[in-house]
């Protein structure tokens, strides 16, 4: 699939300007590898929605001043995610708003809850580009998260803050195999990506329950696109969730980038097993590039 529109959330929350920063950057080196347009969008909240969540028997002085309160707090987060757009695109001379078909960067602001605004224009989007839960974001980019996972049908690379931004390189790609059918679109997804790694890895984990396409299958279609892949199988029994057993085998590999599929167990499984997708998106060091 070709990559022509890039949607970058931008929450403006100060505590999480490094992450941020180093979500913006990918974003914009995804689009430059790609000769798309990244959309960096800030969310602004409807003032009038604070005084929803404080109770009633409030007095009118009481709801001015809280959403007076709420209005200041909303502008300085889109002054604070304007000026990080701005120095950025300055800092790497970003085109900004080029015609169809060219590498540039627009900045947009919509009014409303960021979850179900980023599920609705995510889904006339190419690749999502989101930071991991960090600091005061922790309680609002979760649900933002999942919205752009469940709700869009698009891939949406995590970005950790501790990583570097440059995303066009990847030298090493894991690849977290279950047979599922989110992990065969995730794959599908990101054959850019796998095509030009100088090394992939399928990572399955033995849980007892084979289902869909083998490791060997997908490195045998991986072969039919020209990519030699090796295969590494994680035994289950040792006491490790499968999570980290990916995270650590990823980490063995010196791998720069993570594919798998999201949610791919059922509700009931996640609850009684675990949830791999939350496990890899809660304590991973290199970008992952998910699909449901």
């Amino acid at each position: 699939m070709a990559i022509r529109k890039i949607l970058v959330p931008l929450s403006g929350i100060p505590d999480g300007a490094d992450g941020q920063e180093v979500v913006l950057r990918t974003a914009l080196n995804a689009g430059q590898r790609h000769t798309a347009r990244v959309e960096a969008l800030h969310v602004a909240a409807d003032p009038r929605d604070a005084v929803v969540f404080v109770g009633e028997g409030m007095t009118s002085t009481m709801i001015e001043g809280i959403i007076s309160a709420a209005e200041k707090e909303g502008a300085e987060r889109l002054t604070h995610a304007r000026d990080l757009f701005d120095r950025i695109c300055k800092e790497r001379d970003v085109p900004l708003d080029g015609g169809a078909g060219t590498f540039s960067a627009s900045f947009n602001v919509v009014t409303g809850r960021e979850d179900e605004v980023i599920a609705g224009r995510g889904r006339l989007a190419d690749l999502i580009v989101i930071g991991q839960p960090q600091g005061e974001e922790e309680t609002r980019a979760p649900l933002t998260l999942e919205a752009a996972l469940r709700e869009t049908g698009r891939p949406v690379v995590i970005t950790p803050p501790s990583t570097s931004g440059e995303m066009a390189d990847f030298l090493t790609v894991a690849i977290a195999w279950n047979g599922s059918i989110e992990a065969s679109r995730a794959v599908s997804f990101a054959l850019p990506y796998i095509e030009a790694a100088q090394r992939v890895v399928i990572l399955s984990v033995d849980e007892g329950r084979p289902s869909g396409p083998s490791a060997g299958d997908l490195a045998e279609y991986l072969a039919c696109h020209g990519i030699g892949a090796e295969t590494v199988s994680l035994e289950d029994g040792d006491g490790r969730s499968a999570g980290k057993k990916l995270l650590a085998e990823a980490g063995k590999v010196s791998a720069n980038m993570m594919v798998m599929g999201a949610y791919t167990r059922s509700r009931m499984r996640r609850l009684i097993f675990g949830g791999v997708t939350s496990e890899v998106l809660e304590n991973t060091a290199i970008p992952v590039w998910m699909v449901h």
